[in-house]
């Protein structure tokens, strides 16, 4: 009786002990694939800016006056909300 309760508890314990290891192989090929994912979005998007600060910096030497234009307006819609937001805070 003793015996059989012995025998079953150490199966039980090798069952339990083979479900953690299966566990911890899904896990680890899982966190294989998610830093593989997250390695490939990072070049991906470092390679997307790169080309973007390119295309900028083509268009501003292409169109100077226009840049700084469009610059001195995002200051000054910038300032104004800043200001709006200043004023009626204080109401």
């Amino acid at each position: 009786m003793k015996g059989d309760i012995l025998e079953r508890t150490g199966d039980q314990i090798a069952d339990i002990a083979d479900a953690a290891r299966d566990i911890s192989a899904k896990v680890k090929d899982g966190w294989k694939d998610t830093r593989k994912d997250v390695g490939r979005a990072v070049r991906k998007a470092k390679a997307f800016t790169e080309e973007s600060v390119e295309d900028a910096r083509e268009q501003i030497k292409a169109h100077p006056l226009t840049s700084a234009a469009v610059v001195a307006g995002g200051a000054f819609a910038l300032g104004l909300v800043t200001g709006w937001l200043i004023a009626h805070k204080r109401k």
